[in-house]
């Protein structure tokens, strides 16, 4: 079931103002609440509960529980090579026969499947990295990047009909989207503490894709991104 527009604004919206209302009672000693013990792991996890929930790429969600969780729990590390090897095994298998398995949004008129170079899956966590996509029906896909930043460059594409999206997901990190002019964007990314810019350079001579648009949506977190086109 698909999150509504405004859903996840909303949440954390309350969680802000839930938070900001409890430090500023304990300022004026309304309230006794054992601030002390919140650590650094419970903002971890609570980031990452907001993201596997709020989002649909739960990569950021799992990595920010994990880091929170391991360190409240040391006796846990041993997980972390589990999770490693389970996503090895099932996850990059599991995302593309997803994407390929979905009728309405991933499979062309003529009943074909579409290519796995119609899709971006990149993650970045305490790196970088630039990809460049070639394909004649781009249909979107995922960008993460924790403690790090990537470049996707999608100016050697043509967007497929219809609504085509990209998910990003940002902490500590940035993205930088290039497309072609003639594209049709729009973007409904969440920035707190960051943002996420559109730094393309607009010809009013040059008319947008008929029915084709790429809707950008997704979270930033202390990190930022943008969207941009280049000669």
């Amino acid at each position: 079931m698909e999150t509504p527009k405004y859903h996840g604004r909303v949440i954390i919206g309350f969680l802000l103002i839930l938070i900001g209302g409890l430090f500023l009672l304990r300022n004026y000693d309304l309230f006794d609440f054992p601030y002390e013990d919140i650590t650094w792991e419970y903002f971890f996890i609570l980031v990452g509960v907001l993201f596997f929930f709020l989002s649909r790429n739960k990569t950021a969600g799992i990595v920010f529980i994990a880091i929170g969780l391991f360190n409240l729990l040391p006796e846990l590390w041993p997980l972390i090579f589990v999770m490693i090897g389970l996503y090895i095994i099932f996850g990059r298998e599991r995302f593309r026969h997803s994407r390929l398995s979905s009728k309405s949004t991933f499979e062309e008129p003529s009943g074909q499947p579409a290519s796995g170079n119609d899709y971006v899956d990149s993650v970045n966590i305490f790196g970088g990295g630039n990809k460049v996509i070639h394909s004649d029906n781009f249909k979107g896909g995922n960008i993460t990047s924790i403690f790090g930043g990537s470049e996707i460059n999608l100016s050697n594409c043509k967007l497929a009909e219809g609504e085509n999206f990209i998910e990003v997901t940002a902490v500590f990190g940035g993205t930088t989207i290039i497309v072609p002019h003639d594209w049709k964007v729009i973007l409904d990314v969440l920035p707190i503490f960051g943002g996420f810019g559109d730094k393309r350079i607009k010809d009013p001579n040059k008319a947008f894709q008929e029915g084709r648009t790429l809707v950008i949506k997704g979270l930033v977190i202390f990190g930022g991104g943008e969207v941009k086109t280049i000669f």
